[in-house]
């Protein structure tokens, strides 16, 4: 997989002046960049409103970093010396991930960006999806939200007493350093709707 990954990124390499790989860099980078935190245990959490505010706005920046990649891997794809195999799995793979990197410039690294420069103390209302999955990779003890897109969709470290209580179609407060858009959970509670006496620390 790290030698298709290696072989994608020079495929990728865009025939383009510096400005332009400048700029397509960095909207790379932003797409990138919501997946980093969550490798080392800090997932930020979108509101479910956020996410259908800017779902078509999303699919569009999706679908044009889907086909300027997918471009980029065909004009680049006979300058490295890669097997045919390797070269045809990295022509593949181009759009789907142009099209979730895309889309994560637009719905996840603008609120991520934001709550981590000007974030503050906030409490923000979900829907609890599933909260008995077991330990997925990444991430132990997760309570999966409604209406999020996936990688997204969930708090890890919530204590399983915690999670005892719930059942789908719950409503939770996640409690953390945010924004109204999103959130870095730290603390979860039962919404006022639901009990207001149990409350979970996430670890």
């Amino acid at each position: 997989m790290g030698e298709i990954g290696s072989a994608a990124s020079e495929i990728a390499r865009p025939p383009l002046n510096k400005p332009a790989r400048i700029l397509l860099g960095s909207w790379f980078a932003l797409g990138v960049l919501p997946v980093f935190p969550s490798m080392i245990g800090f997932r930020f959490v979108p509101t479910a409103e956020w996410i259908l505010k800017t779902y078509y706005l999303g699919v569009g920046a999706g679908l044009i970093s889907a086909a300027l990649l997918l471009w980029l891997a065909l004009k680049g794809i006979h300058t490295v010396s890669a097997s045919t195999f390797k070269k045809a799995v990295s022509v593949l793979a181009a759009p789907f991930l142009g099209y979730f990197f895309g889309k994560n410039v637009v719905v996840i690294a603008g609120p991520m960006i934001l709550a981590l420069i000007a974030g503050y103390q906030i409490e923000l209302p979900f829907n609890v999806a599933h909260a008995d999955l077991h330990r997925s990779k990444g991430c132990r003890s997760p309570i999966e939200l409604q209406g999020l897109p996936s990688f997204f969709d969930r708090v890890c470290g919530a204590p399983n007493d915690f999670r005892r209580l719930l059942k789908p179609g719950d409503r939770i407060l996640v409690i953390g350093r945010g924004t109204r858009l999103g959130v870095f959970p730290e603390t979860l509670a039962i919404s006022t709707e639901e009990r207001s006496d149990l409350n979970g620390e996430v670890r």
